[in-house]
């Protein structure tokens, strides 16, 4: 083989060998780009919230693609910067100045929306005019010309038809030159980018919606919150409400206390259920005993009342009710009516006993019918009831009951002391955890050693 023909196989196939390695570059590139779509996808995918799929997103694209990055978020016609990474090797002052730098986005991405106007700005030779350009003044083209930017594009980011922001992507200390296929890749980079921020603005606004619609409920339920028992001429009275896990304020157990013709009434009560719901018939619970015993000063009619509205709700909506109507004349009976609610002790020295026996539960039967009961409470007594949250409570030692109840009540002598204790021993059981909502109401006549 002579030499002509030697060397022209060399020849082709150091051409082959070149074309072969410019292909392969070209895949590694075309396989990169791909990546770095799905990563945006992925990293987006997994963001709670905007600010976390900016950082995410911005995390992907450097030093990836870029040395440095910028998103914007555009308002009408005004542009916010909203994230800036700059890669390593950047000048100290980089990241601060382009995070604190008001942006510079080409104003017919701001304020257009036609195909022409969202081509991209492609710097791929930035040069010393291209500088003054985009520099908004001295001191700004002084510091855009200490990154040393060789390469940038900056993209319109328009999703559901409309242009919300803006990403720039550049090249500088790492060496690297974007052409022009960068250019359409970056075109092509704007959509995914455009899309998953959209995505997260709209959990961004569910978020807040969510948010709002938590506060205005944490607002009613402490407008629910048991009020403070207030002074009654001719007794003591405590009382303690507890709910039940740490996020909850108000839930299923209430008590409360007003006066009425002749006197005061208090109630003590547990509707079914828990959360809004139970909050809900909460709030009607206590408010329909107070409508109607200040109308009727009966707990018979009151319960009565209550009983008919939550059967008109047709949601099986029930409520146990302990009511206790009192004159201002301590040493008259207590009238009592007990509606599917635990009964009611009196305390007398170690010995606690009940006092009343339930009638039906609220809620639950239309022709239902109640017991008034009248109780006098001596000098040195005291009438402490109870919901079921208290005796149900779980502890490591199974069950608070109704043994540990009496025993804990057993000797105390006013009802500040009956409730204080109790709410000790229940914390202590339960190692402050409680898996039902807890109330306690307690009253005694006042002046006859029940005085604290």
């Amino acid at each position: 083989m002579d030499s002509f023909v030697i060397a022209a196989l060399a020849a082709g196939s150091a051409m082959l060998a070149f074309l072969l390695a410019l292909a392969l570059a070209r895949t590694r590139r075309v396989t990169r780009r791909f990546q770095v779509l799905d990563n945006i996808a992925t990293v987006s995918d997994a963001a709670s919230s905007l600010p976390e799929t900016l950082t995410a997103i911005s995390e992907v694209l450097v030093p990836e693609i870029a040395d440095f990055c910028m998103i914007d978020v555009i308002s009408g016609e005004r542009a916010r910067r909203a994230a800036v990474r700059v890669g390593p090797g950047a000048p100290p002052e980089a990241e601060r100045g382009l995070a604190e730098r008001t942006p510079s986005i080409p104003s017919r991405m701001v304020g257009d929306t036609d195909d022409e106007s969202l081509e991209p700005r492609f710097f791929e030779r930035m040069s010393e005019a291209d500088l003054r350009e985009i520099s908004h003044d001295g001191d700004d083209l002084e510091f855009l010309r200490r990154l040393g930017v060789r390469s940038g594009v900056t993209v319109a980011l328009r999703a559901r038809g409309q242009v919300t922001g803006a990403l720039t992507v550049g090249v500088a200390w790492s060496g690297r030159r974007y052409r022009h296929d960068d250019a359409r890749f970056a075109h092509v980079l704007s959509g995914r980018v455009a899309l998953a921020l959209d995505n997260a603005g709209l959990f961004s606004n569910l978020e807040r919606a969510v948010e709002a619609r938590e506060e205005i409920a944490k607002t009613l339920q402490r407008g629910l919150l048991p009020p403070p028992l207030p002074y009654i001429p001719g007794w003591s009275a405590a009382a303690m409400y507890r709910p039940a896990g740490a996020e909850n304020e108000v839930g299923g157990d209430f008590y409360d206390a007003f006066p009425i013709s002749g006197g005061w009434m208090l109630v003590i009560g547990d509707v079914t259920g828990r959360g809004a719901r139970a909050a809900s018939i909460t709030a009607q619970a206590r408010y329909t005993l107070r409508t109607a015993a200040a109308l009727t000063g009966d707990p018979l009619a009151a319960l009565s009342t209550l009983n008919r509205a939550l059967l008109a709700r047709h949601d099986s909506a029930m409520c146990s009710v302990a009511a206790f109507a009192l004159t201002e004349d301590s040493s008259q009976p207590v009238r009592m009516a007990i509606a599917g609610h635990p009964p009611p002790l009196l305390v007398d020295g170690e010995d606690v006993t009940e006092t009343a026996a339930p009638g039906p539960l609220l809620g639950a039967f239309d022709d239902a019918a109640w017991t008034l009961e009248r109780t006098r409470i001596e000098p040195g007594q005291q009438l402490v009831v109870v919901t079921d949250g208290i005796t149900d409570a779980c502890g490591p030692d199974g069950r608070f009951g109704e043994e540990r109840l009496r025993r804990e009540l057993a000797g105390a002598t006013n009802p500040v002391l009956a409730v204080q204790r109790l709410e000790g021993a229940l914390h202590s059981f339960t190692e402050g955890a409680l898996d039902d909502d807890a109330a306690i109401l307690a009253i005694a006549p006042t002046g006859f050693g029940g005085d604290v």
